[in-house]
């Protein structure tokens, strides 16, 4: 055990010696300063935005409230918008998911809700292009160049010099003095990956939970798949060219073509053409019920509301109970497209899931984004709400427009919140 512990000790003062050792590390802990810091600045300007979110719709209220006083009901809600929002996981900082490319604020109106889901903010197609440079991207995507780096001539560099023969001729086993060579680099990169956890930690004021031993389980067993990959490379004992192209190689392979290859297969076999059809009938279908009768346009709505079937509707002039009605209307033609959407979504995110079992770069930033609340399935699920809150808003509100109220008629108290608990 002692003899161990000195062959141990003596590669670990020889590794520390080396110029690309401190060079590696260096690079990867900047970059992950840098990580943290970028993905506590992207999240804390989300949080500026959402913070924003209820001053904004009360002013907007206050407004129309003054300036829509001596209208009914339905001329204000024309124009009102309703905001919802989608706050950021305590752990979001860590992995940005696709919080940089979905919406994670809405505003709807009570009109046909399909056309009103999927604005988004005008971002730099560059920045799309790229990624935001979070600490799970440095985890998932440098971390491995840095392995390769600092083993990939591991066995070889000291065969081409000669060194290995002499160790090869003394009482001790070479396999053994290779294991430790690797478990020194090891244990180096395992408290790397411990140090940057710390400073995420702190900088990102993450909670020391679950999901924190989660995550660390997650990059411990990362870390061993490729160590194991390097080392069964070197075990053949090619010269260091070879294995510096087949490691890089192997990176390229899961990090870029896998990834891109996958993303076309889905498209290929898993295709949504739901995402322009259901704008496309919902637009259709609330244009083409300006011209029809206004009994056909009310027959969905008094099927789904019969209670408002009591209140009449002018066929000679405009009304807001028809207008209204006739928003329900279009959003019910498109209602099986929406479905469908969601549907295909949600397969795509299912097979891009099960693709990661045995891709582990794609695996690990899955659950990264799924622990941070980062993921599609989070932002579906947020579309789903906000349609569920246009739902509740137009139930509160017809029983007023129908009524023809004024605005100070109603109890604004009363108002329905939109709440979103992030799954």
């Amino acid at each position: 055990m002692n003899f161990f512990l000195t062959l141990f000790n003596l590669e670990n003062k020889q590794f520390w010696r080396n110029r690309i050792t401190w060079l590696g590390f260096s690079i990867i802990i900047l970059m992950g300063t840098y990580a943290i810091l970028h993905g506590k600045n992207t999240i804390a300007q989300q949080k500026e935005v959402i913070e924003q979110v209820d001053a904004t719709q009360a002013e907007q209220l206050e407004t129309h409230l003054h300036h829509h006083s001596d209208h009914e009901i339905g001329t204000m809600l024309y124009y009102q918008f309703f905001y919802t929002k989608n706050e950021p996981s305590e752990w979001a900082a860590f992995s940005v998911g696709q919080r940089d490319v979905n919406p994670y604020t809405l505003k709807v109106r009570m009109l046909a809700v399909e056309g009103q889901l999927y604005d988004t903010e005008l971002t730099n197609p560059n920045t799309l292009l790229s990624g935001n440079l979070d600490l799970s991207f440095v985890f998932i995507f440098l971390f491995p160049l840095l392995i390769i780096s600092l083993t990939f001539n591991i066995l070889s560099g000291e065969q081409e010099s000669g060194v290995w023969a002499l160790v090869a001729s003394q009482p001790v086993s070479p396999d053994r003095v290779l294991f430790l060579k690797f478990l020194v680099r090891f244990v180096a990169l395992f408290l790397l990956i411990a140090l940057l956890l710390i400073a995420a930690i702190i900088l990102l004021n993450l909670p020391v939970d679950n999901n924190l031993f989660l995550i660390g389980g997650l990059l411990l067993a990362y870390l061993i798949f490729w160590f194991l990959v390097v080392y069964l490379l070197v075990s053949l004992k090619q010269p260091s060219n070879f294995n510096a192209v087949s490691l890089l190689s192997i990176w390229l392979f899961l990090m870029v073509l896998v990834p891109a290859l996958a993303n076309v297969l889905i498209i290929r076999f898993i295709p949504i053409p739901e995402a322009l059809e259901t704008t496309v009938i919902q637009r259709e279908a609330y244009h083409e019920k300006w011209d029809m009768p206004k009994s056909t346009v009310m027959g969905p709505f008094y099927a789904r509301y019969p209670q408002y079937e009591k209140y009449p509707i002018p066929e000679d002039r405009f009304s807001y109970g028809w207008y209204f009605a006739m928003m329900f209307a279009a959003d019910s033609e498109a209602a099986g497209s929406a479905k469908g959407l969601f549907e295909k979504l949600e397969q795509r995110q299912e097979v891009s899931r099960k693709i990661g079992y045995f891709v582990p770069n794609l695996f690990l930033q899955n659950a990264l984004n799924k622990i941070a609340k980062t993921d599609l399935s989070t932002h579906i699920a947020y579309l789903k709400s906000v349609k569920a809150f246009h739902r509740e808003i137009s139930e509160f509100f017809y029983p007023h427009i129908f009524e023809m109220d004024l605005p100070e008629d109603i109890n604004w108290d009363d108002l329905p919140e939109f709440h979103f608990s992030g799954s």
